[in-house]
């Protein structure tokens, strides 16, 4: 039986929750019974797949630098939780492998990849999509990018993957643009989405993850227009509130038939 609500995606985990793209915000999400993931991919030093959002380890860390000039085990040493004020340990940056592995075989995700230089994005293209077939993870992964560059060398490298155009702003004609890369889906910006491109993106057989989405009302909204996914920062609480509208729509009419006997089932 399918799900009656948009798939919930942990942004970075469960970033409104735990320190973003670690090990321990990926546990809260599949904690909360996330069935996708979003993250983000970079390349250490020593050529190992990373996740981690910013190319500058300021933010997360405090360490001064940039990702690429680190080794995967230096990575790991650090504490990725500066930006989360009050939990509890520490916890460093992970390698893609190591996050896939916690998240167990079931669950999906969404590998987005930020624009660099050709050279660094066509080795990250090339590992990436090896790592993939290799580890069989093609069913459950969609590589995203809002560089159009990136996801045709992905569409060279491997045709066979799913892609997605994450996109920002209304002048890039979203839907044209993910549609003319070959994508199958399109990420934009909940701002953007509206009746009217949801009939551009069916038109164009793309289905749409929307991010990122942190107020229920807004939630919605998306739900009601159809969207096939919902990138939010709180997993647990989308969740529940999502799993919460179902069941009591689900109890309501065996609720009413016991008022109304004429309602029963003869």
């Amino acid at each position: 039986m399918s799900q009656p609500f948009p798939t919930i995606v942990g942004h970075r985990g469960a970033r409104g929750e735990a320190p973003e793209n670690t090990l321990a915000g990926f546990q809260v999400a599949v904690a909360a019974g996330a069935g996708e993931i979003e993250l983000d991919v970079r390349l250490s030093a020593d050529g190992h797949l990373i996740v981690l959002h910013d190319s500058d380890l300021k933010r997360t860390t405090g360490q001064k630098g940039h990702a690429r000039h680190f080794t995967l085990a230096q990575l790991n040493l650090m504490d990725a939780r500066v930006n989360t004020p009050g939990w509890h340990s520490t916890v460093g940056v992970p390698s893609l492998r190591e996050v896939v592995a916690l998240c167990g075989p079931a669950m999906r995700f969404q590998f987005e990849v930020k624009g660099a230089d050709r050279a660094i994005l066509h080795q990250l293209a090339h590992q990436l999509t090896h790592m993939i077939d290799q580890d069989g993870l093609r069913e459950r992964v969609v590589i995203t990018s809002s560089h159009t560059g990136f996801l045709r060398m992905v569409a060279t490298m491997a045709p066979h993957l799913e892609r997605g155009y994450v996109s920002e702003y209304r002048y890039q004609q979203p839907t044209r643009r993910a549609a003319a890369l070959g994508c199958r889906w399109l990420m934009p910006h909940h701002s953007l989405v509206s009746p009217r491109l949801m009939r551009s993106a069916r038109r164009r057989g793309l289905k749409v993850s929307t991010w990122t989405v942190n107020d229920l009302n807004e939630a919605e909204r998306l739900a009601r227009l159809g969207v096939d996914g919902i990138i939010t920062d709180f997993p647990t609480s989308f969740l529940a509130h999502f799993r919460g509208k179902d069941q009591r729509q689900v109890a309501a009419p065996a609720a009413q038939a016991e008022l109304d006997p004429s309602l029963r089932d003869p």
